[in-house]
């Protein structure tokens, strides 16, 4: 009786285990199937407040690309500064000067945003 018992407890050790097993096993396969934001992604520009945007795509034609801190933010939303040696254009557009790449700051007036500063600044800025 006393090994019926022990199996009995085994069987519904398994029978329970396995179930609590699954959706934890789904749930990480759901997690690490998701989109992946690579190093160079034109999402990075579809982000940026429409007039900001139209200022980079005037700058840069054709298919575009930008790393992740091509954009940075202070006092967010209210400054943006792009750093241009974090963007690839299609056509091979050198945002480059001497040894300073092009930075641009836009300012928050409302709803658009101002171009108040561009400079050229060590590129890992």
């Amino acid at each position: 009786m006393r090994k019926q018992r022990s199996h009995l407890v085994l069987l519904l050790a398994v029978c329970l285990g396995i179930p609590l097993a699954l959706p934890a096993g789904a749930a990480f396969a759901r997690a690490s199937s998701g989109s992946h934001d690579g190093p160079w992604n034109p999402d990075h520009i579809d982000q940026l407040p429409p007039d900001v945007q139209d200022e980079v795509l005037h700058r840069c034609r054709g298919h575009i690309q930008a790393a992740h801190y091509f954009a940075t933010y202070l006092d967010r939303p209210r400054r943006i500064k792009l750093h241009y040696e974090n963007l690839r254009c299609e056509t091979e557009q050198s945002f480059k000067h001497g040894d300073g790449c092009l930075h641009e700051e836009f300012v928050s007036l409302g709803a658009r945003h101002r171009l108040m500063k561009s400079y050229y600044a060590p590129c890992s800025d």
